[in-house]
Formats: structure tokens, C-alpha cells, sequence
């Protein structure tokens, strides 16, 4: 039995002993496990520190809400209406007020008899004028009441609703304006009640034996055109006739001419915006710059980064690539002295920098050359800075460093700013070696650009990409708004020419009734008799062409100056064909309104139009 206790003990004790040893083994196991995974971390941590050193210091960029591109082209809109809205209601509205200053006073005219019957019963001067004057008065009023109902309410919204098609607003509120109603309506009443108590008056001092008698028509006398007896002579007596009617009735000239040049005046700037604003975004991005995207790359990333970013460059779906500088410079300029962002870009390869981008004059289209010490800025902000080639400018880097640069050349560019140099000329201005940090890409398609981004994202050494497809479809958005508000006003032109024409063309029939009756008892033809009167009418209706051609062109000039934002600028030529459609509408309607002013004359009363009462 001992024997067996002591066999008991020794086989316990044995197994303690080879469990001990099994803990001592694990724990240095544990122990040396425990020492590499330290060592391991230390490296990783070490490595680490290493990348955030070569970072640098961290750079804080506070942005406002003008920051926002959606709160900036909304203000940029905003600004460009407004422009409008100063240009054509005020020239609109001088037309207006010629026309109501023409009818007035005809609208007067036409009462001599009855205001020289009262003078010879006995009424006074204050008793013959309320008609006149209330008549204009109440006309006025109402003319204001519609204009102002669809000028605070009707035309504004379909304004907006063609301005804002593109965009996400979506509320529309009428803004109601007591002084600007209570000034249009004392202007519309000066010009309509003011016009007739001018007429009257004069009318009001004649005798009654006077105005109960038609006004004699104007005397006929020599002018100017008959003294070059060579030029003179070679006219018909049809165009004789014509060139004293025009000089004897001045007054009626001038304002036909003065109708129909403000009438085109409008169309050649309406159509010239819209010249002006069209195909701007194809001509950016496909004849100045051809690139699809620009990426700008880390160049502190890991050589296994970059040879990911070398494989999607070499990708079948990339037509081209080409290494430049890419870094935004700013500077305050403008009239409100905004803060512009301005692109630069140094091409590694100038020759095949042309591939990707177009550097040429706007004029002469020849190639603009990068040397070694000046610069090439494209042509809105040499115009914001007052640049001229041989100027010196100063622009500030991304660390607040200022930097002078010798223009050497102003590009075509219509939007954004940008400054090109040669790498020669990089080194000389910013005192740096040279060093690609960004790609421009040129796809084989369009439809891969997302694709492409994301491979270039993911290869983990592109900071950033610049998509052009966004920028030109933000560009199309705002042109294309501009261009529906450019068919509203260029409509409310045309339909203004049609009153202006119609008006003074029948003023100037009525008022010359009995001398075309005259006529006709003489052996005109009814069409000879239209042309006797009309031909003075195409006549006017040609200068005031060529004067609308000289108003169109200054007007657009303005406009295109100022209704682009900071950081674009609009095409100033203008096509041929503006001009001829612009002559060509009011041409048209002196068509029109020469067919319905032929049947009125063949319908007059030879005996009644002659009839009078001396």
C-alpha cells in the first residue's frame, strides 16, 4: 500500500514538473511574440511620422458663401438682368413716348374745327381744353394701369421662367413698386397730357375764323438737292416730288427715322447678344482648350502611387497626356476689386502642349510664343488688370508671395483667367526648379470621364480633378437662359416697330388726305398714289436703318462689356447675318403696313376728302 501511496506522489509531482515547464516555454514564447509585434508597430509609427513631416504644415482655406458656385452664378444672373433691365426699357420707353407724343398732338390737330366753333360760341380757353386733356389723361392712365399689370406681374415671371429653366429655383415673387409706377405714369402724363396742352396752346392763340378754316398745308420750297443740277436733273418727277415732301415735313421725318433706327437699334443688339453668347462654350473647349481633365497629382507619393497613376495613363481609353505646372494665382480687380482666381499653367513640352491647349490672338488667330522671361494672359484679365503687351502685372501665389510678370502676349480665352509661361520663364519669376505637378488627359470618349476619374482617384497620388464637361455645362445653362431673355425683348422690338410704323404711316396719310385725293382727281393710279406718299415712308425707313445700325452697335458694345461676369467675357464680333435680319423685320413690317395703308387710299372719297367748308 506504501509503495503505491509513494508511486502516487512522485506521479503527481512528475506532472507539475512538465506543467511548469510547458508555462515557462509558453511564456517566453509570449514574451518574444510580444517583443516583434512591438518592434513591428515602433517601424510602422516611425514611417508614419515620416510621411506627416514631409507634409508640412497644415494651410486653412476659409471660404464664404460668394465661395459657393451655385450663390455666385445666382448673383452673377441677378447682375446680368439687371443690366438689361437698365438698357432696353429705357430705350423702349423713349420710343414709346415718341409715338404718344405723335398722336397727341395729331389727336389735337384734328380738333381745330371744333375748338374754333367753341371760341366763336363764346367758351373760353379753360372751357375747351378739359377734353383734351382728360381725354389724354384717362388714356395715359389706363395705358399705365396695363403696362404696370404686366410689368409687375405677367412679363417678370416669364422672364424668370426662361431664365431660370436650367436652374433648381423654383419660387417666383412679385415685387410691387410704388415710385417706379407713380414715375412712369408722371412721365407717361407729360408726355401724352404735356403734349397736348402744348399743341393746344398754339391752337388757343389762333382766331376762330382761323381754326374753323383745314391748316394749310406747308409751302413748297427749293432744297438743297436742287442746286447739283447733275444729280437733280437724272431724277423722275415721281422722286422730285418725293425729295421736297421729305424736307418740307421735317418734323414727321425725323421722328420716322428716329422710330425706326431705336426699333433696330434694339434687334441689332438683341441679335448680337445672342450671336455673342452662342457656341462661346464649344469654341472654350474644343478650338482653346482640348483637354478633358486636368489632374493634379502628389508628387511626396510612393513610387508604387505613381506607377498606379503611369498605368492609368497608359490606359487604351486615354488618347494623350501631357505633364504641366498647375497652380491658382489670385488678384483683386475688377470694379468692385473681387478677389480672381487665375489658373496657371507651365507646359514640361511645348510642342506638344499645343495638342491640348490653343495659345492664340482673338483677332489675327496666329499662334501666340511662350520665351523665356515673359508671360501669355488671356484677354478678360488683361482687360481687368488694364494689361497691354510689354505691361508689368503682380500676382500673388497660394502662400501669399507676390510675383511681377512681363506680358508678352493676350490670349483668346473666354472663360475663366489664366497666365501661360515657358518652364525658363517659371524658373525666372518664381526663382524654383521646374516640376510637373498636375496631367492634362485627353480621353477617346466622353462617356469614360467618370470611369477615369475614379481609377485616377484611386491610384492614391491625384489631389484633385478639374472635369471641363461640368464647367461647359454650367456655361450652356447661363448662356441659354440669356439667350430665352434675348427672344422676349428682341419680340417686344419688333412688336415695338410694328406700332411705331403703323402709327406714323397713318398720321401721315390722314394728314394728307386731300392732297392725295388731289392727286387721284388729277389721273393717279391708285398704286401710283400709295408710292406717292409711301416711297417717302421707305425712304425714312432706309436711314433709320443705317442710323439703327450705328445705336445697335454701340448698345451691344456696351452690353457685351458689361453683362459678363469677372471671369468671362462674351465674343464681340458681329455676324452678317444680325444686320440683315435686323433690317429685314422692320423692311417686312413697311410691307405690311404699306398693303393695308393701299387699300385705305384706293377707299377714300375723292368729293368727300375734297369737300370743305370755305
Amino acid at each position: 500500500m506504501k509503495k503505491l501511496l509513494d508511486q502516487s506522489g512522485q506521479t503527481k509531482y512528475q506532472a507539475l514538473q512538465n506543467q511548469l515547464v510547458v508555462a515557462q516555454q509558453m511564456g517566453m514564447t509570449t514574451d518574444a511574440n510580444s517583443s516583434l509585434q512591438l518592434e513591428q508597430q515602433t517601424a510602422a509609427l516611425a514611417q508614419k511620422r515620416s510621411q506627416l513631416k514631409q507634409l508640412g504644415q497644415p494651410s486653412y482655406i476659409i471660404n464664404d458663401r460668394t465661395s459657393n458656385p451655385g450663390y455666385a452664378i445666382f448673383q452673377s444672373n441677378a447682375e446680368r438682368v439687371d443690366i438689361l433691365a437698365n438698357v432696353f426699357p429705357l430705350l423702349l420707353f423713349a420710343i414709346a413716348a415718341l409715338v404718344s407724343l405723335t398722336t397727341m398732338t395729331r389727336f389735337v390737330e384734328e380738333g381745330r374745327i371744333k375748338i374754333g366753333t367753341l371760341k366763336a360760341l363764346g367758351y373760353s380757353n379753360l372751357d375747351t381744353a378739359p377734353k383734351f386733356t382728360l381725354f389724354s389723361l384717362l388714356s395715359s392712365s389706363l395705358g399705365v394701369i396695363v403696362g404696370a399689370a404686366g410689368g409687375f406681374f405677367v412679363l417678370p415671371k416669364v422672364i424668370f421662367q426662361a431664365y431660370a429653366a436650367n436652374s433648381t429655383l423654383s419660387s417666383f415673387y412679385e415685387q410691387f413698386s410704388w415710385p417706379l409706377l407713380l414715375t412712369t405714369w408722371l412721365i407717361t402724363i407729360l408726355c401724352t397730357t404735356g403734349a397736348a396742352l402744348w399743341a393746344l396752346h398754339r391752337d388757343l392763340k389762333a382766331q376762330p375764323a382761323a381754326l374753323l378754316l383745314p391748316k394749310p398745308p406747308k409751302g413748297g420750297s427749293r432744297i438743297l438737292l436742287e442746286h447739283w443740277h447733275c444729280l437733280w436733273s437724272q431724277l423722275s418727277f415721281n422722286y422730285k416730288v418725293t425729295m421736297r415732301n421729305l424736307f418740307r415735313y421735317k418734323s414727321r421725318a425725323l421722328m420716322t427715322i428716329f422710330g425706326v433706327a431705336g426699333c433696330t437699334g434694339l434687334l441689332v443688339m438683341g441679335f448680337g447678344i445672342r450671336d455673342s453668347l452662342s457656341g462661346i462654350s464649344n469654341i472654350e473647349y474644343s478650338r482653346i482648350i482640348k483637354y478633358d481633365l486636368v489632374a493634379v497629382q502628389d508628387n511626396a507619393a510612393t513610387a508604387k502611387a505613381k506607377q498606379k497613376l503611369q498605368t492609368v495613363l497608359n490606359n487604351s481609353d486615354v488618347k494623350g497626356h501631357a505633364g504641366v505646372y498647375y497652380e491658382q494665382l489670385t488678384k483683386k480687380a475688377g470694379e468692385d476689386h473681387a478677389v480672381q482666381q487665375i489658373s496657371m499653367i507651365v507646359p514640361q513640352n511645348q510642342k506638344s502642349f499645343t495638342d491640348y491647349f490653343a495659345i492664340k490672338n482673338r483677332q489675327t488667330q496666329k499662334s501666340l510664343p511662350l520665351n523665356d522671361h515673359g508671360v501669355v494672359i488671356s484677354e478678360k484679365l488683361a482687360r481687368l488688370l488694364n494689361a497691354k503687351v510689354g505691361s508689368t502685372i503682380r500676382l500673388k501665389d497660394d502662400a501669399g508671395n507676390w510675383h511681377s510678370m512681363k506680358v508678352s502676349g493676350i490670349m483668346e480665352m473666354y472663360i475663366g483667367h489664366y497666365v501661360v509661361m515657358s518652364p525658363q520663364a517659371y524658373q525666372h519669376i518664381f526663382g524654383q526648379k521646374y516640376q510637373a505637378n498636375a496631367q492634362l488627359i485627353t480621353l477617346k470618349k466622353t462617356n469614360d470621364l467618370q470611369q477615369i476619374s475614379r481609377q485616377l482617384i484611386q491610384t492614391g497620388t491625384v489631389l484633385g480633378i478639374n472635369q471641363n464637361v461640368n464647367s461647359q455645362r454650367t456655361i450652356d445653362n447661363i448662356m441659354g437662359s440669356l439667350n430665352r431673355v434675348m427672344v422676349i425683348l428682341i419680340g417686344m422690338a419688333a412688336l415695338l416697330a410694328l406700332v411705331v410704323i403703323y402709327n406714323l404711316s397713318n398720321i401721315n396719310v390722314e394728314e394728307r388726305i386731300r392732297e392725295l385725293s388731289t392727286i387721284k382727281v388729277l389721273g393717279f393710279y391708285d398704286q401710283e398714289v400709295t408710292l406717292y406718299i409711301y416711297r417717302e415712308t421707305v425712304i425714312l425707313s432706309l436711314i433709320g436703318i443705317l442710323f439703327g445700325y450705328l445705336i445697335g452697335i454701340g448698345l451691344h458694345r456696351f452690353i457685351i462689356l458689361s453683362l459678363p461676369p469677372a471671369n468671362a467675357m462674351f465674343d464681340p464680333a458681329m455676324t452678317l447675318a444680325n444686320f440683315i435680319l435686323s433690317a429685314l423685320i422692320p423692311a417686312v413690317i413697311t410691307a405690311s403696313v404699306a398693303i393695308i395703308m393701299h387699300r385705305k387710299i384706293r377707299s377714300v372719297d375723292m368729293l368727300d376728302a375734297l369737300s370743305s367748308v370755305d
